[in-house]
């Protein structure tokens, strides 16, 4: 049985490291990995990337991330992501990782950030569709490739998709209609569809609900913070996927 810590949304800025980030070394104990799914800082700056690390680096477990839309207002990405690779941290941008278990089980993490662009017509008929959806086409398209790319290369017993943005309206909660084109967008969807993919993990809906699927019936999961208060714990085995009970949630704080 491999445990797995997942959360998302830790927005650490300066002089503030946020609800979640202080508790992750506690939380982090007696798993096999710790997943974020993005937003890790709220400004992308560098400085709260190296705040983050100093939070992050004594976790002793492999730590497997995605950029968040927070993340990637950074100016100096490389730099960014090069300072989270100091606390061992893997930033995945279309690309994958194995982490394989004593007895032989390979867990595979396909990772990208997402964007936006909407779920319309097929999840959210009556959503806006507004300008900014054709203005972000072009980023949703390669977006979208990333992902089938990497799936099409990740060879894995167990296989689970990390990203920021949701690939489901299904997850969206109570999130006003309008914003839907910001949080995620269906072709993500129909690209885990295209692929066999045992469990989506995403963050950035803050007002959404935990659990959802997309159109063919993958499971997706909303692990943002401020949906769960809590770090969650996910057990993987040959026979799927199962969410344990949440880690102490006073380990982490129970903030928004």
């Amino acid at each position: 049985m491999v445990r797995l810590a997942v959360t998302g949304d830790l927005h650490i800025r300066m002089g503030d490291p946020g609800a979640v980030a202080p508790g992750l070394a506690a939380a982090s104990r007696g798993v096999d990995a710790l997943l974020i799914a993005g937003d890790i800082t709220e400004h992308g700056r560098v400085a709260e990337a190296e705040l983050a690390s100093l939070l992050l680096r004594v976790i002793d477990v492999p730590i497997v991330a995605v950029m968040g839309n927070h993340d990637l207002r950074s100016l100096r990405r490389l730099a960014f992501r090069q300072t989270l690779a100091t606390a061992g941290v893997t930033v995945l941008d279309g690309a994958s990782v194995v982490l394989t278990a004593s007895d032989g089980l390979r867990i595979g993490f396909a990772g990208i950030a997402g964007c936006g662009g909407g779920f319309w017509p097929a999840e959210a008929p009556d959503a806006i569709h507004t300008k900014a959806w054709n203005a972000i086409a072009v980023r949703q398209r390669r977006e979208a490739a990333k992902l089938d790319e990497a799936l099409t290369r990740l060879e894995a017993d167990v296989r689970i998709v990390l990203m920021h943005f949701a690939p489901t309206a299904s997850t969206l909660g109570d999130e006003p209609g309008a914003k839907y084109w910001m949080l995620g967008n269906g072709e993500l969807g129909r690209v885990i569809d295209n692929h066999r993919v045992d469990l989506v993990l995403h963050g950035h809906a803050h007002l959404g609900n935990r659990i959802g699927a997309t159109a063919n019936g993958t499971l997706v999961r909303n692990v943002a913070f401020p949906v769960n208060s809590s770090v969650v714990q996910l057990l993987v085995d040959r026979s799927g996927i199962v969410e344990s009970e949440s880690l102490i949630a006073s380990a982490v704080g129970t903030g928004g």
